[in-house]
């Protein structure tokens, strides 16, 4: 028994004292020693069957739980007293090699610490070899670790940054997705020891070759170089800025020694400057190249620089869009040789944000815009759904030019440019929405019980309010007229006497009911302008009331009034309704690369209207006699395929700059409404004869003839859709030939009574005494439209 004792002990103190392999997994469960004196209690018996009991472990240097102790030995037997000390011995030398065992682990710990904290080994320490086992995953990354490795290696690990998402139209045409760019770069030595001269030596060569290759400059202190190959010398040291195309590709096949080029995903824009506003641009992260250069090497370092969103969906739906970056490991030895590499996580590209807008849509309105030399926007909605179809804002921006960085002076020049290229028009800015508006007076005026769909008011040239004298369009008197003739002829002092009859209140709440003074809810919150509808309270505030002359230019889309084109389309699509005024909406899905549904943005709508039958039909026919009526004002936007109805409109904007804006807004086709649309000219400071209807309905016209042309040769349309109860398309056609009314720049306001006509030189010295009191001027010595 003594000798296998004996035999154990020191097969048991062999095994301490040798060194364990690493471990990737978690250390076994401790073992429960039985006490040395005593038989071993056995193990209850488990509830549950399918768990086996852990294993009772017996001390090697411990009799058997089933045999006796041996009797103490008597004090004279100098072998047992012998025998007893070497055991002691044993013991102690066992504790001894599992303190040593111990401690060994706790540096093999310390050393695997510092592996994924991406610092070098010390040289202090030589690492023990490791004995291949059974692979675990980790949830962190591990640099794997050769045997026999350098005891200065570096060990390095970086992140790549994914593919950024997509972003498309409704269609799946893509907006902004990615291309391969090159950045360039020096690789220092990576082998320690070397003197600055050996550095600047290694680095001249290979940094001429560099900066001969790029546009911009690229000027590198000694100092910096230096710097990096102390701090950084493990990655390349490159320029900031993007290595040209052409570039790249006669150079990639043939790199120079000590040239690295660094492929990377790019931001790009197929379409360049379509729907720029609502895309956005890019722009580089804080965390760049010259942000880094002065740092040490860090664990878990960018690769390269990330561009960010900086405006635009591209900033709004930026954790969408960045994706997952992966993780890269590698392992470098003294001499900078790499001994080992490997990707731990590869990197999982970002989302895609499927928008609502239809890209053939946009480029007919974009197009018409800018060939007629058009400072404005268009929006074109699905009255169904909201769907925002086209966002046009001219001017536009390329978001191309930003993808590579811009310059100061790049910066500064579109931002003082007076044709304020960055401002989208179609919901940023502010404007009256001039005669526009008239279609929520009618609606306000014929929801009470004052005005009804043939109610009359008599419309003369112009009314007073407190001694100031707001004039009409026409300086004939209009005679008397019912809502439909009212909105077809755009006449001011129907509007006035409908206002009154309803009340400031009645006026601001129809106006809030759609959506006045809020913003429409598109994702670009940030970016939208709420505009602004002044109510009573509003007034009362201002030591005002909503009455009087403030009413009567509410009434007509002036004074405090203020929307944007999306508001205004947004109006025009409840119109088209009825029910209901449905919310803009911009972004319909986010997709993951596979293309299940991640996140769903469904249709939505505001408060319902609850408006009557008639009163909505009395509106619209109106709106469809301003362009098929003999005398409407927007007979240049008829559709030679459907019936369009709308609206004209002209609004004094900055009245210190005598700058207007015209507007022409509705919804097509007449009969079962597809789309509501609102189009916007800014006009110059000073610009004269600038009308609704001279100016935006033909642009209308344009457009919509173009998308009904494609919608026909695609069969989506029938022969006779432009027919309607009213009227044929030969009709629509010789109504181009009426009498519009203009809204141009007229001489100054004229009296109360018709002036007497023009009949030679007499006419300029006639005198006559007005029966009324003289008029008041309009500030800008224009109607208001």
């Amino acid at each position: 028994m003594k000798p296998t004792i004996a035999c154990l002990h020191g097969a048991l103190c062999l095994a301490l004292l040798t060194p364990l392999p690493a471990q990737d997994g978690p250390p076994p469960p401790k073992a429960v020693p039985v006490p040395e004196e005593g038989p071993a209690t056995p193990a209850p018996v488990p509830a549950t069957p399918s768990i086996p009991p852990k294993a009772t472990v017996v001390p090697e240097d411990n009799p058997p739980p089933d045999e006796s102790a041996p009797d103490e030995p008597w004090q004279g037997d100098t072998d047992v007293i012998k025998e007893k000390e070497r055991q002691q011995k044993e013991k102690e030398a066992a504790a001894r090699a599992k303190a040593d065992r111990e401690k060994a682990g706790r540096e093999m710990a310390e050393k695997e610490e510092e592996v994924k904290t991406v610092r070098a080994v010390p040289k202090e320490a030589m690492l023990p070899p490791v004995v291949p086992t059974k692979e675990v995953k980790s949830d962190k990354p591990r640099i794997p670790i050769l045997r026999q490795t350098d005891p200065n290696a570096k060990p390095l690990t970086l992140r790549v940054p994914a593919p950024r998402g997509l972003i498309v139209d409704r269609n799946g045409q893509p907006l902004a997705q990615n291309k391969i760019a090159h950045y360039i770069g020096i690789q220092l030595p990576m082998k320690e020891g070397l003197t600055d001269v050996q550095i600047l030596d290694a680095a001249r060569g290979p940094l001429t070759f560099c900066q001969a290759q790029l546009t911009d400059k690229w000027e590198v202190e000694d100092a910096e170089l230096i710097q990096h190959y102390h701090k950084r010398r493990w990655v390349p040291m490159y320029c900031s800025s993007l290595l040209p195309e052409e570039r790249a590709a006669s150079i990639k096949k043939a790199v120079p020694p000590g040239v690295v080029l660094r492929p990377i995903f790019l931001r790009t824009y197929p379409e360049n400057s379509l729907a720029g506003h609502l895309i956005g641009q890019m722009g580089k992260n804080p965390i760049g190249f010259s942000a880094n250069a002065k740092q040490d090497l860090q664990g878990e370092e960018l690769m390269w620089p990330p561009t960010v969103g900086k405006n635009g969906l591209e900033r709004r739906f930026e954790k969408d869009l960045t994706g997952e970056p992966g993780l890269y490991n590698a392992l470098f030895d003294a001499k900078g040789e790499i001994l080992s590499e490997e990707w731990t996580e590869r990197p999982r590209a970002g989302h895609t944000v499927v928008t609502t807008l239809d890209i053939e849509m946009q480029k007919i309105a974009e197009r018409n815009l800018r060939e007629k030399g058009v400072r404005g926007a268009f929006v074109i909605m699905d009255v169904r759904t909201g769907d925002l179809l086209v966002m046009a804002s001219t001017p536009t921006i390329d978001p191309n030019n930003w993808a590579h960085g811009v310059s100061e002076a790049f910066h500064k020049k579109m931002n003082t440019d007076p044709q304020v290229p960055m401002m989208a028009r179609a919901f940023m800015n502010r404007y009256p929405p001039a005669s526009t508006f008239k279609i929520v007076t009618a609606l306000a005026a014929l929801e009470t019980d004052e005005v009804g769909p043939n109610t009359e008011f008599s419309c003369p040239p112009g009314m007073y309010f407190n001694k100031v004298y707001i004039r009409n369009h026409s300086r004939h008197h209009e005679g008397d007229m019912n809502v439909e003739r009212a909105i077809m002829r755009s006449c001011n002092t129907w509007f006035f006497q409908a206002a009154k009859a309803c009340g400031g209140a009645a006026l601001s709440a129809m106006a809030i009911r759609f959506g006045y003074g809020d913003k429409t809810g598109i994702c670009l919150e940030d970016m939208e302008s709420p505009g602004f509808m002044p109510t009573p309270e509003y007034y009362a505030k201002q030591r005002g009331s909503l009455t009087g002359g403030i009413l009567a230019i509410t009434s007509i889309g002036q004074g405090a009034v203020e929307a944007t084109p999306l508001q205004v389309a947004q109006m025009m699509a409840g119109v088209a309704r009825g029910d209901a005024v449905p919310r803009p909406r911009l972004v319909k899905m986010i997709q993951d690369v596979d293309g299940r549904i991640v996140q769903h943005f469904p249709p939505a709508t505001r408060v319902p209207l609850n408006l009557s039958r008639e009163n909505l039909d009395a509106v619209r026919r109106g709106m469809r006699e301003v362009v098929a009526g003999g005398g409407g004002t927007g007979s240049r936007a008829e559709n030679d395929y459907v019936a369009i109805a709308g609206k004209t409109g002209t609004g004094q904007w900055h009245p210190d700059k005598d700058q207007y804006v015209a507007w022409f807004a509705g919804f097509i086709p007449y009969k079962d409404p597809e789309y509501a649309y609102a189009c916007l000219y800014e006009g110059d400071p000073g610009e004269d004869e600038i009308s609704g209807g001279r100016k935006v309905a033909p642009i209308v016209g344009d457009v919509f003839n173009e998308i009904y042309k494609a919608k026909k040769k695609r069969g989506d349309i029938k022969e006779g859709a432009a027919d309607d109860e009213e009227t044929q398309v030969t009709t629509h056609r010789a109504s181009r030939r009426a009498v519009t009314v203009e809204e141009v720049r007229p001489a100054p306001p004229p009296p109360a009574v018709e002036p007497p006509k023009r009949g030679g030189l007499r006419w300029l010295f006639r005198r006559r005494t007005p029966a009324t009191a003289p008029p008041a001027p309009v500030p800008s010595g224009r109607p208001l439209r």
